[in-house]
């Protein structure tokens, strides 16, 4: 049964003659909330507060006192550095050609460890078992030992010093015995590496004893800690009352560890009973702050109004994580670094979190809000922002700034999956991501073109959980969260006396206590997140979700993200003839559906071995999929003979068709600029369409495309040609079109004329708001502008949704 308790601290505060006050509010029904004590327990005592603590439940049918005394007796929470045990080890990895890979990967075992190491051309492993034969007896208690103490390493300290000491020895000893045997059959170089081995083994007991007293200090300190520790009732607002009133120009720090249902009434109390007779008041809430822009603002409206804007704390407990700390740290203390943070010459920015773990246990919670609004729009937009906001002295403006300049990407810059036997941790078929990866770009000159790739999941084969920072000249800047580095051209950043400590909310209660809001998230800053995330969480209803991810990469590919465990090769005959409206028919789904096309492009590209190749591209949405595609297989397309035009654009100061054109494509591949030929719009409206027409015969003798790709709007137009259109039997090969009752009614356009006689014309439709269209012309319906399209090389390229 899950209790609820306050926990009051009485220390003494600089800010009045009275004693400072820090209530815990939480849940006492799991060993869990131990991380809150013990990183409360070493704030007290390394500040030498002076307190007097009391723990209370508010549940009536709790037994808060015995939950609380059950909890201050798993105290300490291990958190005792290996006085440099897992730093040798890495130390002793870096001999090893290859061990910087190897530090990505689980040291549960030696042996494992081994497995992937590669000396002076031989495998280690294969000599290590080829000795195991010849003297079994010793290899085997070899093994075990080494086996025992590299899964001993990954333990917690507490669980390390319950390994007899005696094991150190007797596997130096082994190891000693080992090495003489294995200097016969190995080379000089394996000889060394294992010589390392045997002599950090032979300190392991000197380190396992200085283990000991640090534990054993420890022991003590949460002994005297639970001492201090009463209990008191507070069940009900009378109680809530009865505690507050006594108290007078107080500081009380209140730490809400609750469900967020909660956080109103319990700010209520706090407001009612509390915030009077001069006390100053502080509240910190864990996040999650709301399930969306809407609840978020609701629930900030009502916490600003209780408590106070000036007096909330907002709590994200990846920022207290030790590298998280050291990123603000690094930008601070290295010009260096800091000056090279920017477009000029990051390439790209990547933040991973991936888990090995799936969701069982916790799918209830988890299927409520998935991928998303689990780590993405909390962790993984802090990470971003402390890597990529200005360094100001309002720090939480920058963030605000950076994160209202992110653009909301479309369809082909997300990435959606879930892994296989969710539903069945889940229940019952769902349809909520448990992996995603985004890309965003910042309109702030300082990050101008620059990609920012986001992901995160569950179920992955390993934990990923990092920052990395491209820059242009291929060097990287790295914060590592699962191995606790920091590397800058191969090289830490991190002092030699660093030791990251596992309880990230050690340094977050640091904060609290001393009112350092710098780093933490304020109010405006998660609106703004939640104001993005909205958008993406919207998008991705309409994302393809791939079903089984544990092998799923990220690939970018200009402006785009693919997914790189599927197959963007040359795709596979679409199967037997289909047609459509009495021409050529392809369909599958919409992602596979832009593949074929671009296969099909290249196809008439590679027909025509010499000269130039004139192509036209429709705009709009459906667009970004071909250039997506265009820009993933670039290397197999001779660009130099490349001509790129427009279908079709909108007289208007935007001209959206072309600034997508030159993002999505003309930006990601090799093509001379004088070989793209944009329409001349401009903000006054249409230019001289003569002047297109004369581009076009310049460049073009045949006066013709070679390969034309058009969409169909949801009224059947193509191109700009509509039914109220005068355009559909001119013989010019471009026109100016107005049409009433349509966005942006002034447009240009090529004709159905030139249309028509061109080489290979494909007509690309997708999406579910098309269907009535296609069901319409499929049933004999040439009404449609897109029916009058009678290339004789046309093939429909239809959504396997809509027929």
């Amino acid at each position: 049964m899950k209790l609820s308790f306050i926990l009051i601290f009485f220390a003494i505060s600089t800010l009045s003659t009275n004693a400072t006050k820090f209530v815990l509010i939480g849940s006492l029904g799991d060993l869990a909330k131990k991380y809150l004590w013990s990183a409360i327990e070493e704030n007290v005592s390394k500040l030498d507060l002076d307190i007097e603590i009391f723990g209370a439940s508010r549940n009536p049918k709790s037994d808060g006192e015995p939950a609380l005394n059950e909890i201050l007796s798993n105290l300490p929470e291990q958190n005792v550095p290996l006085d440099g045990l897992e730093e040798k080890v890495r130390l002793l990895l870096h001999s090893f050609p290859g061990g910087e890979d190897i530090l990505s990967q689980s040291q549960t075992s030696f042996f494992k460890i081994l497995d992937k190491l590669d000396v002076t051309g031989t495998n280690l492993h294969e000599k290590l078992n080829s000795l195991f034969n010849k003297v079994p007896k010793t290899s085997k208690e070899v093994k075990s030992n080494l086996d025992e103490i590299f899964t001993a390493l990954s333990s917690s300290s507490k669980d390390l010093l319950s390994k007899s000491p005696g094991t150190f020895s007797e596997l130096a000893a082994g190891v000693g015995q080992f090495v003489s045997k294995l200097s016969d059959a190995s080379t000089k170089s394996s000889d060394k590496i294992l010589s390392e081995v045997s002599v950090f083994l032979r300190n392991g007991q000197k380190h396992i004893a200085n283990i000991a007293d640090k534990i054993k200090g420890l022991n003590s300190r949460a002994k005297n800690f639970k001492e201090r520790v009463k209990y008191l009732q507070l069940r009900s607002d009378t109680d809530f009352e009865t505690f507050c009133m006594k108290l007078s120009k107080e500081r009380l720090i209140f730490y809400l560890s609750i469900p967020p249902s909660a956080y109103t009434s319990t700010s209520e109390l706090i407001s009612k009973f509390c915030m009077k007779n001069g006390n100053q008041v502080s509240v910190a809430y864990e996040k999650p702050f709301g399930y969306s822009h809407n609840t978020a603002d609701k629930l900030f409206h009502a916490l600003n109004n209780l408590i106070g804007k000036q007096n909330i704390f907002l709590v994200d407990h990846y920022l207290g994580k030790a590298v998280t700390q050291q990123i603000f740290n690094v930008r601070k203390s290295n010009n260096e670094i800091e000056s090279l943070l920017n477009s000029g010459h990051v390439s790209s920015i990547h933040i991973s979190l991936l888990e090995e773990a799936d969701c069982e246990g916790r799918a209830g919670y988890y299927d409520k809000s998935g991928v998303f609004r689990d780590m993405l729009q909390n962790h993984v937009t802090e990470l971003l922002t402390l890597v990529t906001a200005e360094l100001i002295s309002d720090f939480s403006a920058a963030k605000v700034e950076l994160l209202q300049s992110l653009t909301v990407p479309n369809r082909h810059q997300a990435i959606v999956a879930q892994y296989q036997g969710y539903g069945g941790h889940v229940g019952h078929p769902s349809s909520t991501p448990t992996f995603a990866a985004v890309l965003l770009t910042s309109s702030l000159p300082r990050w101008s073109g620059v990609p920012f790739i986001l992901s995160s999941g569950k179920s992955q084969h390993s934990d990923r959980k990092e920052i990395v920072v491209n820059f242009k000249d291929r060097e990287k800047l790295v914060f590592d969260f699962s191995l606790g580095r920091v590397l800058f051209r191969g090289k830490s950043l991190l002092p030699k006396s660093f030791s990251a400590p596992k309880n990230s909310y050690t340094a977050l209660i640091k904060n609290i206590i001393t009112g350092n809001k710098e780093i933490l998230p304020v109010p405006s800053s998660v609106l703004s997140s939640w104001a993005l995330w909205d958008h993406i969480i919207y998008l991705q209803h309409n994302t393809l979700i791939h079903e089984d991810h544990k092998d799923m990469g990220v690939e970018v590919h200009g402006h785009f993200l693919l997914a790189s465990n599927t197959d963007h090769g040359d795709q596979e005959d679409p199967g037997s003839l289909k047609f459509f409206n009495k021409a050529l028919l392809v369909t599958n789904h919409e992602e596979h559906l832009f593949e074929h096309l671009v296969q099909d492009i290249i196809r008439v590209i590679e027909m025509k071995s010499s000269g130039p190749v004139h192509i036209a591209l429709s705009g709009g949405s459906t667009a970004l999929g071909v250039y997506k595609y265009l820009v993933v297989h670039k290397d197999k397309i001779s660009w130099e003979n490349i001509h790129i035009w427009q279908v079709d654009e909108r007289c208007e100061e935007e001209h959206v068709n072309a600034r997508n054109l030159q993002y999505y494509l003309v930006d990601c591949v090799n093509i001379d600029p004088a070989n793209v030929h944009l329409m001349p719009v401009n903000k006054d409206g249409c230019g001289d369409l003569t002047e297109y027409q004369n581009e076009f015969v310049s460049f073009n003798l045949d006066q013709k495309f070679d390969y034309v790709v058009l969409g169909v709007g949801v009224d059947g137009h193509t191109a700009s040609q509509f039914l109220e259109g005068e355009t559909l039997s001119s013989t010019q090969d471009f026109s100016l079109v107005k049409v009433d009752n349509v966005v942006s009614p002034l447009r240009m356009t090529v004709t159905m004329e030139l249309i028509n006689r061109s080489d290979w014309v494909s007509i690309l439709v997708t999406g579910p708001e098309k269907r009535d269209i296609i069901q319409s012309i499929r049933d004999g319906d040439e009404l449609y502008p897109v029916s009058n399209v009678s290339n004789p090389h046309l093939t429909w390229f239809i959504d396997e949704i809509l027929l």
